[in-house]
């Protein structure tokens, strides 16, 4: 199951501190890096202005993905608040996952909304 986390900074960050500089972000960025290395982590980096981050994260079930989250040393000391989504990829560059939809998908889904009797 993949999940996008999005993560933000709570009162407990420091403006003037450069982001890897942070309280409790080193600990945060081993922890991560060790669920990369068990295949758990797809995508993790900031957001580029540094108003927090994201992580796509694939776990067997939303119990072992949230239990990820919970041990994370930059949410533990309360420093990121996050808000955890599970995620269903639609199309991917990095796993080669294209639908191939084009116009015809439009009119189909014209179609059906016309039976549906929604537009």
């Amino acid at each position: 199951m993949r999940f996008l986390i999005l993560f933000t900074p709570t009162d407990k960050w420091k403006k003037d501190i450069f982001f890897n500089d942070q309280p409790f972000m080193p600990e945060h960025v081993v922890y991560v890096q060790q669920a990369f290395d068990q295949g758990h982590v797809l995508l993790a980096g900031p957001f580029m202005d540094f108003s927090g981050g994201a992580i796509v994260i694939d776990f067997d079930t939303e119990e072992a993905a949230k239990a990820f989250v919970k041990k994370d040393p930059i949410v533990q000391n309360g420093v990121f608040s996050y808000q955890m989504k599970e995620w269903n990829v639609g199309m991917s560059k990095l796993e080669n996952k294209n639908p191939q939809v084009g116009l015809d998908f439009i009119e189909r889904k014209r179609k059906k909304q016309k039976k549906l009797g929604i537009i």
